[in-house]
């Protein structure tokens, strides 16, 4: 697997690492776990892309995705005056992936607001694969599996 950092383009850029995340089964779900240099990558492609928030660069939010490919994708946050067309930066990620063929999610950034843990929770039932979010806080980075975060999710299953 390649992993592959993309923040303002419109597709991927060339592969350039091997990805070494680590694959385990964990009830009944895939579930990856990143490596500690994965998950700076991801953070530090999240936080490039802020500057790209709309109408305002570094004004809203941004959020990195990486499918099981190892690619990275990018998503920041479109703000509308209605607020009912604002687009949250975790939507745009997940569109940005599905928009080159990439589907199958393995982890997001987060924290993230309860409507996009339900948009995540929604793309780990279509994949299988237990999204992995992951937290930068200051005594580091944590990853959970969003099956955590939805205690009483919608579908159940």
């Amino acid at each position: 697997m390649h992993g592959v950092h993309e923040v303002a383009g419109s597709s991927p850029a060339t592969p350039t690492e091997r990805s070494t995340m680590i694959k385990k089964n964990r009830k009944g779900k895939i579930f990856y776990e990143l490596t500690k240099e994965e998950c700076r990558q991801l953070n530090k492609a999240a936080d490039d892309a802020l500057k790209n928030t709309y109408p305002t660069g570094g004004d809203g939010f941004s959020v990195a995705v990486m499918t099981e490919s190892g690619s990275i994708y990018t998503g920041v946050s479109y703000i509308s005056k209605t607020q009912t067309l604002t687009m949250h930066s975790e939507a745009t990620a997940l569109a940005h992936a599905a928009i080159h063929g990439e589907k199958r999610i393995v982890a997001i950034t987060g924290p993230n607001c309860h409507i996009c843990k339900q948009l995540i929770y929604e793309s780990s039932l279509h994949s299988g694969i237990d999204v992995n979010i992951v937290i930068e806080e200051a005594d580091g980075i944590k990853q959970v599996p969003i099956s955590e975060l939805m205690p009483y999710p919608w579908p159940e299953k």
